[in-house]
């Protein structure tokens, strides 16, 4: 997980901390935003550093429930966390984080 952290902290000129956050919480969304039976499946794509972001009762609602988490919601979550309100930063590094998961699984 290390390696994927620094790499995409060094690429977006974030602190690794910082990336960690909003790694997890872009993944939690990406997650719960899939049919269940999919989220089961893209679960067991991701590698264990990422997955191992989730709890099990996260990983289990995740295999039972699907919900509709507008991706203005999860940016609005980046930006207050990790950069103090910054729409613009959160928006870069929420479709950073979109790629990363996405180039982890296909």
């Amino acid at each position: 997980m290390e390696n994927i952290i620094e790499s995409f902290a060094e690429r977006l000129g974030i602190e690794p901390n910082v990336a960690r956050q909003s790694i997890s919480i872009t993944c939690r969304y990406f997650i719960l935003n899939s049919e269940p039976i999919k989220a089961t499946g893209l679960l067991s794509m991701l590698p264990s550093s990422l997955t191992n972001l989730f709890s099990t009762d996260e990983k289990n609602e995740s295999k039972t429930n699907l919900e509709n988490i507008p991706p203005e919601e999860v940016i609005e979550k980046i930006s207050n966390e990790c950069f103090n309100g910054d729409k613009q930063k959160g928006k870069k590094v929420y479709e950073e984080a979109i790629k990363l998961i996405k180039s982890k699984i296909w």
